[in-house]
């Protein structure tokens, strides 16, 4: 586990670094709409880390099939938002660098950032405490991270609601993963939902702010479930 952590927080100082380039050097701001253009040589310097040391150590980061993988929970949020996500692509389709950058960057945070979290992070915690504190541990670690766009420029008061909606993110996508345990439906759920958000692509549908808020209150009751599942399995994954 310390390995785990070493690179967790080699993470955490690169990403740090890349908000206070973008913010003081580049003069790109966090909420900036090109930050993703400028962020994107850190977004890739994260993937592969995170991908270099999950590939490393797959033996100790896999989880355990011994039970089968459960979808049927899972798949009650993640077909409604993939399908959004694949409209929202279709919509803002355009010839132009702008949305082929921001389409590499929204893949390249799935992948970081669950192949940290969730991959790495839960993936060896789950092996040493329980799944439903590994779940929480990682969750916290997840919205921690957000904390560091203060760096790149973010009010406290919007750092503050990304902690919070990244923790219960993070508690469903960890949830997925055990449930599932299969680290790509988490990868293309977050790129997705990042899609979504980052293009603005559905802005102009009425109802936008209540489908947003159905998910968020799915993603907590379908974590709900799988906890309480997790609970009664208690020793699915750790010795």
């Amino acid at each position: 586990m310390k390995k785990n952590y070493t690179i967790l927080s080699l993470y955490y100082v690169l990403m740090a670094l890349g908000l206070f380039v973008c913010k003081h050097f580049l003069n790109t701001p966090y909420d900036s709409s090109n930050f993703s253009e400028k962020f994107l040589p850190f977004m890739i310097l994260l993937s592969l880390l995170v991908l270099y040391y999950g590939l490393k150590n797959k033996d100790q980061l896999v989880l355990s099939k011994s039970k089968s993988p459960s979808y049927l929970l899972s798949v009650l949020i993640f077909v409604p938002v993939a399908g959004f996500g694949v409209y929202s692509i279709i919509k803002g389709f355009s010839l132009n660098l702008a949305f082929f950058i921001l389409i590499v960057d929204t893949a390249l945070i799935g992948i970081a950032e669950e192949g940290m979290f969730r991959g790495i992070v839960l993936g060896g915690l789950v092996r040493k405490i329980h799944p439903v504190f590994a779940i929480l541990i990682s969750s916290f670690f997840f919205s921690l991270l957000h904390i560091l766009n203060i760096l790149g420029g973010l009010p406290f008061s919007e750092v503050a609601n990304q902690m919070l909606s990244t923790f219960i993110m993070g508690v469903f996508l960890a949830s997925m993963y055990l449930d599932t345990k299969n680290i790509i439906f988490p990868i293309i759920f977050h790129s997705l939902w990042d899609y979504i958000l980052l293009s603005e692509s559905l802005a102009d549908i009425s109802f936008l702010p209540l489908l947003l808020i159905g998910i968020n209150v799915g993603e907590i009751i379908i974590s709900l479930l799988i906890i309480i599942k997790l609970m009664k399995a208690n020793k699915q994954f750790y010795n």
